[in-house]
């Protein structure tokens, strides 16, 4: 990931024909989405019921039974807290607030301010909220119980070096806006989905919380995509990818983790954002035609999204 010595984070991938086909199918998908005109108070549906969601399976990942009519109600306020996994789901689907508005605003740049405040929403009252907005101070380990052994999968950096490597991060990410004029950019340039891959990756591998970090970075990921007008006008949920195949998820995660070279995490990354595009399409068009799409599921990609 970081060569010794080296001040400067330098990731390695390449953009392969697979990753281009991928973004053939998000940029056409993203033509449509802004070229449609859609009733208010419908996109204010379509775009609620992609957020729940986004946020009922990114809880999921973590372990969550929540199901999608509770998450609904919840969402809807019909509903009071009963348990922590209710409370991560409302955190999340509340932290959509925190990033709205950073839809095209690309001169904002992001710093690990940002990042803090996002981790303090989203522990809020559950599990990490004594850690709520601070980076770590004390070691972690990643990994799994399997029966009565644990199996660690990835040591994260020492906790001195966390804020450090948040700081180099944060600065790759505003360098790559830049056509790699800053240092340390070898590309020409970045696409704003590589970028985003990228830096979910880089946020988890940093592990600089003690709880919360993979749906820090999850959103986290959200709003670059936002920012760099990939928002699809809201209308795409990127953690159910995650979510339908968890194993294939951290597998994808972890081969990074292993070779140091984003090429097939982007890859992987770059076909959940094309399927869940694809389903976006399809529900905007539905809508725009005046059929409700409330109870129409996620439309199937071809193979290349994959």
């Amino acid at each position: 990931m970081r060569a010794p010595g080296d001040d400067v984070f330098k990731p390695t991938y390449t953009l392969t024909p697979r990753f281009l086909r991928q973004m053939i199918q998000i940029e056409r998908g993203c033509g449509f989405l802004e070229a449609i005109q859609l009733d208010p108070s419908r996109a204010a549906a379509l775009q609620k019921m992609f957020r729940v969601d986004d946020a009922l399976s990114s809880v999921q990942i973590e372990g969550s039974s929540l199901t999608r009519i509770r998450a609904a109600q919840l969402a809807d306020d019909a509903l009071e807290v009963a348990n922590e996994s209710e409370q991560e789901f409302l955190n999340y689907y509340s932290a959509f607030n925190a990033i709205d508005d950073l839809r095209g605003q690309r001169d904002y740049a992001f710093s690990a301010r940002d990042l803090l405040n996002l981790h303090g929403i989203l522990v809020q009252g559950v599990r990490g909220e004594h850690y709520a907005g601070r980076f770590r101070d004390g070691s972690v380990e990643v990994g799994d119980q399997q029966g009565a052994k644990r199996v660690v999968h990835h040591l994260p950096p020492e906790a001195e070096e966390v804020r450090g490597l948040v700081d180099e991060l944060m600065d790759w990410v505003e360098g790559a806006k830049d056509k790699g004029k800053k240092k340390g950019h070898a590309d020409v340039w970045e696409h704003p989905v590589a970028v985003a891959a990228i830096a979910q990756h880089r946020f988890v591998w940093i592990h600089p919380f003690f709880d919360g970090n993979g749906r820090t970075a999850r959103m986290f990921t959200t709003a670059l995509l936002f920012q760099r007008r990939y928002d699809f006008k809201y209308l795409f949920d990127l953690s159910s990818y995650y979510n339908r195949d968890r194993d294939k998820y951290y597998a994808a995660l972890r081969t990074a983790d292993a070779t140091g070279d984003y090429t097939a995490w982007i890859e992987y990354f770059a076909g959940g954002l094309a399927l869940q595009i694809r389903a976006a399409v399809e529900r905007g068009r539905g809508v725009a035609m005046g059929v409700d799409m409330s109870a129409v599921g996620a439309a199937e990609a071809g193979a290349d999204a994959e």
